[in-house]
């Protein structure tokens, strides 16, 4: 994989992906949950709460379909997005992953697990949601100022 300049870009940057670090936290939710469960909880529904996660991704990945933009965070937005799940949250499919593992921590019935997802969202801001708001503002200007201006960034 090469960037715009044709240079090629190392595996350690394309590697540091949303999906991954999803699934990272998956996995030290289970791990915590194995080793430091904290308190056991017995509560159904985490499947559903997956479900709902993943719904709220593809229905976003259609709205980036449908406006021809990219959906890699890293890549320059051609358009903004304000229909469907992104009337609801600046950042609907991140929102999909926090559920996601909100319904994993619900599935493990640990409560350290769901220590996990604040953790996640936490670095998802700074790895990611922090450039790509600055990018997006460079590139859309007063249109992204008025739509951040009435929509929240998780909820």
């Amino acid at each position: 994989m090469k960037d715009k300049h044709g240079t090629p870009v190392p595996l350690s940057k394309r590697l540091d992906i949303p999906p991954l670090w999803l699934l990272g936290t998956l996995l030290v939710q289970s791990l915590i949950s194995a080793i430091l469960p904290i308190l056991r909880l017995d509560m159904p529904g985490g499947g559903v709460v997956i479900v709902v996660g993943l719904g709220l991704i593809l229905w976003s990945a259609v709205h980036f379909h449908r406006a021809s933009t990219p959906i890699h965070p890293r890549r320059k937005p051609t358009t903004l997005i304000t229909g469907g799940p992104f009337a609801l949250s600046r950042n609907p499919i991140y929102l999909g992953m926090a559920v996601i593992a909100g319904g994993w921590a619900i599935r493990l019935g640990a409560v350290s697990a769901f220590l996990c997802v604040p953790l996640f969202m936490a670095v998802i801001q700074r790895r990611f949601i922090a450039g790509e708001e600055f990018h997006i503002e460079r590139a859309l200007g007063d249109e992204w100022r008025a739509y951040t201006a009435r929509t929240r960034r998780w909820l």
